[in-house]
């Protein structure tokens, strides 16, 4: 289902998205965490966004499986080692979704509060504890980034080898 776009393989084209949002969503939930009024504005769009990221990278995730199972088969089993991008890729997947559930959670709770209590009560009650909740989504995205970066570093290494080395020393 997820091994081919447009007669090419999918998983670098669907990795690209992934690659531009995870990254914005970060910098926005960030700033989310900072401005719990611009939160109270935002955060449905946010959980969106998250979302969609989520969706993305789920299918970027199983586009990449099937890409290596149609190179094995081309070219014989474990003709290329990415066990290493591919446990990257899987804690990279899981962070984002435990990043888009805090926050999905953290929005709806924030929410209920300005149902029951009204806006100003909203604002007093609770703020030290959902700072603290908005704070984790902000350590969560960031380390998604890491993550997402370590994997694609990984991934062109997986591919390309020492050329990426080359490229990109690593320090």
């Amino acid at each position: 289902m997820f091994d081919k776009l447009f007669d090419l393989p999918a998983h670098p084209l669907l990795i690209h998205a992934p690659i531009v949002l995870l990254p914005i969503a970060a910098i926005a939930t960030v700033v989310l965490a900072v401005k719990p009024a611009w939160r109270a504005r935002a955060s449905w769009w946010m959980v969106g966004g998250l979302f969609l990221t989520v969706v993305l990278l789920f299918a970027a995730k199983e586009s990449g499986e099937a890409l290596i199972e149609a190179y094995d088969r081309a070219n014989g089993k474990g003709a290329v080692d990415i066990s290493k991008h591919q446990d990257l890729a899987e804690m990279t997947f899981l962070m984002t979704l435990a990043w888009f559930a805090v926050f999905g959670s953290l929005t709806v709770l924030e929410r209920v509060e300005r149902v029951r209590v009204g806006v100003l009560g909203a604002l007093a009650s609770n703020m030290i504890a959902r700072q603290a909740i908005a704070a984790v989504t902000a350590v969560l995205g960031v380390l998604a980034t890491i993550w997402l970066i370590r994997t694609g570093h990984e991934g062109a290494r997986s591919v390309w080898g020492p050329r990426v080395d080359i490229l990109f020393p690593q320090g």
